[in-house]
Order: structure tokens, then C-alpha cells, then sequence
């Protein structure tokens, strides 16, 4: 095998092309709000996230208002589309903080806010912030019996192992006449390392749209790219 490759390294060189190895000389590594990551796929666990969200420091600056400000645009945004948030269950599915219902309670009167996460740390925050609402553990890859009007899932598919399984679950939590707002990061500019999935604004469509048809469920689908650069989906069930 050596003296093939002996040979093809002479054959190219003739052509003035050479063929290096190239080695990383450290592990590639992220820093999210002080937290350093050199996997995500160890990042994004649910001991990760519980160690995350017990720094008070670490939650202290994830809330930056650029994250402030998402929660809110997304909110509007769904909104705009449409979708009334008052006299509704609105659910946020994988909540963090839970400062993405807090803006919800600021400005609409659900009949109920709920939000759900694998991190009791991250929903010791919510019910601190938040104390009229419900935060409760979630398991996305868990199938549940209880249904909302109005779901948000944002910027939480890019970490997941099983995205598709996850989506699934989660769509049988729509009610009847119910929407579902997804975002996740464009695939195309999006570069961080605690991340395992990236779609671009095509794969998303394709992704979303695939995972729909394989259920027995009627939806209305509208995809797109949002001005904050995210993908988004907006799920309505139908029956």
C-alpha cells in the first residue's frame, strides 16, 4: 500500500500537485457565555445543560439582550402570522429560562402558560421569573397524552441527536387547529461548535416536510428564512 502511495505522490507530482496531511494541533473548542465546549455532543445532554443553567453567572449572561430580543421577535412574529395567543395553552418546549412565555405574559392572557425542558435548573429559573406559569421536566424523544393550542419549539432541533424523532412528538402535541412555530439557525452561516445539526434554508424545507408527510396528521406547512437569519417552520394541524 506504502509504495502505491509512493507512486501516486510521484505520478501527481509531475503535475506539480503534492498531497499533505494536515493535523490540528489542539481540539476545537467554543466558549458559550463562559462555558467552554470541545463536543456537542457532550454539550448537549441533559447533565450539560443542568450545569449550565446552575451558574448564575453562566444564565446571567446568556440572557444578553440579543437573546432578549429573539424571544420577542419570534413571539411578534407568530403573531403577525396570525396566531392569537389570548384565552389559548401556549406551550414553549425547551424553554431554558422561560423568558420566552414572560414576554407572552407581558404583552397577550393566555389561558395557560407552559414550559418544558430536561434541565430542572433552567425551569427552577422559569418558575422564578414566571411563578403563574407551569415548567415541567420534558423528555422530546418521550411521547405525551397532553395537547396546546400554541407551540413554540426555537433554536432547540440544532442540538438533538434524532431531530426527526424529536418532531414527530412533538407535532402530536399540536391540538386540533393548532399551530407549532419551529426556528432553527441557517445552516449556511451558522458555525457553532455546540451544535450537531445545520440546515439551510432547502434542507430545512425538505427535513420538515418529510417528517410531516410520514404522519397521519393534516398540516398546513410554511417554511421559511426569517429576518433574524433563523429557518423557520410554522406548523398548523388541521384535524
Amino acid at each position: 500500500m506504502n509504495a502505491i502511495k509512493k507512486l501516486a505522490k510521484k505520478a501527481l507530482a509531475m503535475f506539480g500537485i503534492g498531497i499533505y496531511r494536515l493535523e490540528s494541533s489542539q481540539p476545537l473548542t467554543a466558549v458559550a457565555q463562559g462555558f467552554i465546549i470541545t463536543s456537542p455532543i457532550e454539550a448537549n445532554t441533559e447533565e450539560s445543560d443542568d450545569k449550565y443553567y446552575s451558574d448564575p453567572e453562566i444564565v446571567k449572561a446568556y440572557l444578553e439582550p440579543e437573546r432578549l430580543e429573539f424571544y420577542e421577535y419570534v413571539v411578534n412574529f407568530l403573531h403577525e402570522n396570525g396566531v392569537d395567543f389570548n384565552g389559548k395553552t401556549v406551550a414553549d418546549l425547551g424553554c431554558g429560562t422561560g423568558h420566552l412565555l414572560l414576554n407572552i405574559h407581558k404583552k397577550f392572557t393566555p389561558k395557560s402558560l407552559t414550559g418544558m425542558d430536561h434541565s430542572k435548573f433552567g425551569l427552577d429559573v422559569g418558575r422564578s421569573i414566571l411563578p403563574n406559569a407551569t415548567f415541567q421536566y420534558f423528555d422530546i424523544y418521550q411521547k405525551y397524552d397532553f395537547q396546546f393550542e400554541v407551540i413554540f419549539c426555537t433554536e432547540v432541533l440544532e442540538h438533538l441527536l434524532y431531530p426527526e424523532q424529536a418532531l414527530k412528538n412533538m407535532i402530536t402535541i399540536i391540538s386540533t387547529c393548532g399551530v407549532m412555530l419551529l426556528t432553527v439557525p441557517n445552516g449556511r452561516t451558522d458555525t457553532f461548535l455546540g451544535h450537531i445539526n445545520f440546515w439551510s434554508p432547502e434542507s430545512w424545507d425538505v427535513f420538515v416536510k418529510s417528517v410531516c408527510n410520514d404522519l397521519d396528521i393534516e398540516l398546513e406547512i410554511n417554511t421559511g428564512l426569517t429576518t433574524k437569519n433563523s429557518n423557520f417552520a410554522i406548523l398548523k394541524r388541521n384535524n
